[in-house]
């Protein structure tokens, strides 16, 4: 319904002779032209004012002068109805008036009026939103008549105000076409409050987006009333979300008011883009965070695999079995890759922390782990000790959990690691002795070629666990022995000093990283001698 559409009842030729004809057999009563204008005069020879008179199939009125009106609007008794050009009245039309008023501001050039069946202009009332159906479409009027049109309040009133989309029930599109919005519609809003850096996107207190000037999806019951303040409607199949204004929440958005830090990543929702915001019910995405969730990435524009469960909870700190496949995710949501040491909390999934190899948590600089070998030999220890484990998941956009034999690569070189099949240390670095072979923290140990062989120490630390430490000959040598007297054919000779060792076992490996069980005169590379009895050095010593 456009108003250069305007449907007005017009005249034929033949039919307004007919009306004068009708007209001119009046002489002395009914109708009379005078003065260019037609009057009617009742029986007792009285011109008619403010009522209504028929001539053929239509209905005319005349004014308070008693002349016939035309192309006007009529109030009478508390009712309106329209005359056209012709001063006929019209029926089951859409009509526009122009508005005498109009000065470019909150109001339209032009009101549209409707007029059913008798005339009579379809109204409102002013307490309470009455839509009335016509051609398939829901409108609704003003007490005088006037086609409500842009945001109304629960009275169906218009509010013209830059935030009434915020407050408002119901939209009824433009000026020239009111009909009850139902559904989805795409709409134009000014927020004032666009750009509140220190607060969430939510859904109680309102989305925050980073213009002022908007085009925002809104959704509309069939009842024509607008969906707010909503976690989860489901349309068509899909669940979205509506902040308390109404507006379709996109991207990140949290479940409650939240400043900088303080919400967390189980309290965000991630939903599509402005344009789809048809919520991740559950699944992976890759996007940037918000920059509450995780300020330096959001300033890096740096994007990261996240997965939502079928409440649309991020999951965070915990590793995760997905479709027969296990994925660590960090404090902040993101799927983690490559090596990676891990502190549990109260179960095998839930994470306490977690760090690269670098011993990092984001920018939470520690010692480094794997710079070097020699790095890794002297720290790992330490991080075990505090209850983390090294485990492997994948690289780049392949973050699932590894288990069995894996390399890792360090300052160039490659190293065998060991990450358990099963149980509740699954895909964690083994850190015993495996058949004859041992991993400290998933590391293979084995001698240096050159060496030809290392001494392993094993401690047993209060919590009833065993640590493993590689050294060479000469180190073992100086640490932990003492002289001893040598026998036939030997120069120098040394045996574990028990205060030293303090409880320390230590254990012979060759290259392959195979345990020695027994061994009269191993040589290593520096000529040393190991004497192993029972899988546990005894006696080192050098030939004359």
């Amino acid at each position: 319904m456009r108003k250069q559409t305007k449907l007005v009842a017009v005249l034929s030729t033949a039919a307004l002779l007919a009306l004068g004809a009708s007209m001119s057999s009046f002489a002395a009563t009914g109708w009379q032209e005078e003065n260019g204008t037609w009057v009617y005069y009742d029986k007792s020879g009285d011109k008619e004012t403010e009522k209504w008179e028929k001539s053929g199939d239509n209905w005319f009125y005349l004014n308070d002068d008693g002349e016939m009106a035309t192309d006007l609007v009529v109030e009478y008794k508390d009712s309106f109805y329209y005359v056209d050009e012709n001063g006929a009245m019209v029926t089951n039309k859409w009509v526009s008036v122009e508005n005498e008023d109009y000065d470019g501001e909150d109001e339209p050039a032009n009101y549209w009026y409707y007029f059913g069946s008798n005339g009579k202009a379809y109204t409102g009332s002013s307490e309470k939103a009455s839509f009335k159906t016509i051609n398939g479409k829901k409108y609704t009027f003003d007490e005088d008549g006037k086609m409500q049109y842009g945001w109304l309040d629960e009275n169906g009133k218009r509010n013209t105000a830059d935030d009434a989309w915020k407050t408002a029930d119901y939209y009824c599109g433009d000026e020239n076409d009111g009909s009850q919005a139902i559904g989805w519609k795409f709409l134009a809003v000014t927020d004032e409050d666009y750009d509140v850096d220190t607060v969430a996107p939510n859904f109680s207190s309102g989305n925050v987006f980073d213009d002022e000037d908007q085009t925002r999806w809104f959704y509309f019951k069939s009842n024509g009333k607008k969906v707010s303040n909503e976690d989860g409607e489901s349309i068509n199949g899909k669940k979205y979300s509506f902040d308390v204004y109404g507006r379709m929440n996109a991207e990140w958005v949290t479940k409650k008011d939240a400043t900088p830090g303080t919400a967390t990543t189980s309290e965000w929702r991630y939903f599509n883009s402005i344009e789809d915001g048809a919520r991740v019910t559950k699944g992976w995405f890759k996007v940037v965070p918000d920059k509450l969730l995780d300020a330096d990435d959001y300033d890096d524009d740096s994007d990261a695999w996240f997965y939502a469960d079928g409440k649309g909870s991020i999951i965070a700190s915990k590793i995760k079995e997905i479709n027969g496949k296990r994925y660590a995710f960090d404090e902040k949501g993101r799927m983690k890759d490559g090596f990676r040491l891990i502190k549990l909390g109260d179960s095998s999934t839930e994470i306490a922390e977690i760090r690269g190899l670098d011993g990092k948590i984001d920018d939470d600089s520690t010692k480094t782990l794997v710079d070097t070998k020699d790095d890794f030999y002297a720290n790992i220890n330490a991080w075990l000790v505090k209850g983390y484990k090294l485990y492997n998941f994948g690289s780049g956009d392949d973050g699932a959990m590894k288990t069995g034999k894996q390399t890792l690569s360090i300052d160039g070189e490659s190293f065998t690691f060991s990450l358990a099949k099963s149980g509740a240390s699954r895909g964690a670095g083994k850190n015993e002795i495996d058949k004859d072979k041992v991993y400290m923290g998933g590391m293979l140990l084995k001698a240096e070629k050159d060496d030809k062989y290392a001494v392993v120490k094993i401690v047993t630390a209060a919590d009833g666990k065993d640590y493993y430490s590689i050294m060479d000959s000469e180190t073992f040598i100086r640490d932990y022995t003492k002289d001893a007297e040598a026998k036939d054919n030997e120069s120098a000779a040394y045996v574990i000093d028990a205060d030293k060792a303090d409880g320390a076992k230590f254990k012979l490996i060759n290259t392959a990283g195979s345990i020695q069980t027994t061994k009269s005169a191993a040589k290593d590379g520096e000529d040393n001698y190991f004497q192993v009895k029972s899988g546990n050095i005894e006696r080192i010593y050098t030939k004359k």
